[in-house]
């Protein structure tokens, strides 16, 4: 959806799409390989600029045959971080889930059992076949069926979230499009997500 819009918008501009971890994402924008990305913010980098697009809660996906399937909500000390299905490392969101998990004092210095993977939609089935549980972001789980959105919990509030933001470097000279790029996922965005009362969970990885 913000593509598109963005391209009736804008036509004359090129748009050149990558999928890349967020470290891979800061060493080209600092390198004038990219002019802008989006990620999970803050990433407390000098040399790079953010602007907050929208905060994104967390979401719990919890398979049929689990405990926690008959709670409406879940709060984060329902979370067993031996049996959380994660991204593979490198991307911010499987960071964010760690640094939850790590703020409340429910992860070990070592997990007797994990998967990971590079899809939501892998963890998704893994966590289907009784291989555990997983935590998705807001608008990920808007598009899923509804078979399978029976399985999602919300967390009660302050929900844990992540602030997603627009990100270019500070010597960029090009800010009339990512002027442009705010304005069209601002506007997409701004009537999907409406949670107010957040708790941000830092992208960084914690050593």
């Amino acid at each position: 959806m913000c593509l598109k819009n963005f391209i009736n918008k804008y036509p004359k501009f090129d748009l050149i799409i990558e999928e890349l971890t967020t470290t891979e994402l800061i060493f080209k924008l600092k390198n004038g390989h990219l002019d802008a990305a989006i990620a999970a913010t803050p990433l407390e980098d000098e040399k790079i600029k953010e602007v907050v697009l929208y905060y994104e809660p967390f979401v719990a996906y919890i398979p049929e045959n689990h405990e926690n399937f008959d709670k409406k909500e879940i709060e984060i000390s329902d979370l067993n971080m031996d049996e959380i299905l994660l991204l593979q490392d490198g991307h911010c969101f499987r960071d964010g889930i760690v640094n939850l998990c790590k703020n409340k004092k429910i992860i070990a210095d070592k997990f007797n059992f994990y998967i990971e993977s590079g899809s939501f939609e892998t963890l998704i089935k893994l966590a289907d076949e009784g291989l555990g549980t997983t935590l998705l972001p807001y608008l990920h789980t808007l598009d899923l069926n509804e078979k399978d959105k029976i399985k999602l919990r919300h967390f009660k509030d302050p929900k844990p979230a992540r602030a997603v933001g627009l990100i270019y470097p500070k010597n960029e000279l090009k800010i009339h499009i990512i002027e442009a790029l705010q304005s069209v996922i601002s506007g997409v965005v701004r009537g999907a997500i409406a949670f107010q009362d957040v708790q941000i969970i830092s992208p960084i990885a914690k050593k």
